[in-house]
C-alpha cells in the first residue's frame, strides 16, 4: 500500500492524529450509546430524556460520522473530508442548541469546547490532506 498520491507522501504524524481522532470518536460513540440507554443501566438513559430528538440525532451523527471519518483519514481516503465535515456540522448544531437555544453555558463547558476543537482540527487536517494530495 503506497502512501503517495501524485508524488505527495502523507506524513507519519497524520496517521498518528487520525488514530487519536478515531479513539476519541469511538469513546464518543460509547458515550452516545450510554446516553440513549443502549449500553449500561437504564438510569443512564435519563440523560437523553430531557434532550430534543434532533439534538440526540446530531449527537449520533457527530460521533459516528467522526469515527468513520477518522478511520478514513487513517486509511488516507478522500471521503474522510465529507464525513468529518458532517461530524463538525453536527457538533455545531449541538453547540447552537446548548448555548443559544437552551441558553447559557452547559455543564462541562470545557468538554464542549474540546469536542468542537477536536472536530475542527480533524476536519481541517482532512481538508488540507486532500488539497496536498495526501488522500486518495
Amino acid at each position: 500500500m503506497s502512501d503517495t498520491v501524485s508524488g505527495a507522501p502523507a506524513p507519519a504524524w497524520l496517521r498518528v492524529v487520525a488514530v487519536i481522532g478515531l479513539l476519541w470518536n469511538l469513546y464518543g460513540c460509547y458515550a452516545y450509546l450510554r446516553t440513549v440507554g443502549a449500553v449500561g443501566s437504564p438510569d443512564q438513559a435519563m440523560a437523553a430524556a430531557g434532550l430534543p430528538p434532533w439534538v440526540v440525532g446530531a449527537f449520533a451523527i457527530s460521533v459516528f460520522a467522526g469515527a468513520l471519518g477518522s478511520l478514513g483519514l487513517l486509511l488516507l481516503r478522500r471521503w474522510s473530508v465529507w464525513l468529518l465535515g458532517l461530524s463538525l456540522l453536527a457538533v455545531l448544531a449541538q453547540d447552537v442548541w446548548a448555548y443559544a437555544i437552551r441558553g447559557g453555558a452547559p455543564e462541562g463547558a470545557s468538554l464542549v469546547i474540546s469536542i468542537l476543537l477536536v472536530s475542527v482540527i480533524l476536519f481541517w487536517l482532512a481538508y488540507q490532506g486532500g488539497k496536498r494530495g495526501w488522500l486518495r
